[in-house]
C-alpha cells in the first residue's frame, strides 16, 4: 500500500492501516529514540508516545513537504529531547572526565572499521548532552542553529559539544584498542 493510502486510511480510524504504519516505521524509530533517549526513561515508553502523537496530528503531515518518516522522525526527536529535558538527571551527566589518550585518529576512519552495535553503543555511552549534540549534527545532518534551537543552548555550545563528543568518542576507541 502507498504512503499516502496509509495515511488516508489511518487519519479514518482504519485499526489495520493503524496497524500496519506502526509495523513499518517503529523498528527506525526505536533506533532513532535509543540514541537520543535519557537513560533514566525506557524507549519504548518513548515511543508509544510517539506515535500517540503521530496519529493525533496525522491530518497536519502534508507529502509535499517531506518524506513521512521525516515527518515521523522530527516528532520522535523533538519527543524524545522533550522527555530528557524534563528528567533533569541528565544535567549531572553534562561532564565527564576520561583520561586523554594522545591518539589522532578521524572518527571516521573509526567507525569504518567497526559494525553497526559497536558504534551505536559508543555513541550510546556519551554523555546525554554530548550524544544529543552528536546525534543531531553528526548522524541526523542538523545545523548548529537548529540543534541550539531544539536543544535551547548557544549556537557555540552546540559546537564545543560536538567537538568534545568526537574527541570523546576518539578516546574511546583509542581505549578498546588498547585493552
Amino acid at each position: 500500500m502507498e504512503e499516502k493510502d496509509l495515511v488516508i486510511l489511518c487519519i479514518e480510524g482504519n485499526r489495520s492501516a493503524q496497524s500496519e504504519l506502526v509495523f513499518a516505521f517503529a523498528p527506525r524509530l526505536l533506533s532513532l529514540i535509543k540514541r537520543y533517549q535519557p537513560r533514566s526513561l525506557s524507549p519504548e515508553d518513548i515511543l508509544q508516545e510517539v506515535f500517540i502523537e503521530i496519529f493525533r496530528d496525522l491530518k497536519s503531515y502534508s507529502p509535499e513537504k517531506g518524506a513521512l518518516y521525516s515527518w515521523m522522525k522530527t516528532i520522535a526527536i523533538r519527543l524524545t529531547l522533550k522527555k530528557r529535558r524534563l528528567d533533569q538527571s541528565w544535567l549531572a551527566d553534562r561532564t565527564v572526565s576520561i583520561v586523554h589518550s594522545g591518539a589522532v585518529i578521524e572518527l571516521d576512519q573509526i567507525f569504518n572499521k567497526m559494525n553497526t552495535d559497536d558504534i551505536m553503543k559508543m555513541i550510546i555511552s556519551l554523555p546525554d548532552g554530548y550524544r544529543e549534540v552528536f546525534n543531531l549534527v553528526a548522524v541526523e545532518g542538523y545545523t548548529h542553529e537548529e540543534c541550539a534551537s531544539l536543544l535551547h543552548i548557544a549556537i557555540g555550545t552546540s559546537r564545543s559539544t560536538l567537538s568534545r563528543a568526537r574527541q570523546i568518542l576518539k578516546e574511546q576507541y583509542a581505549q578498546m584498542k588498547i585493552y
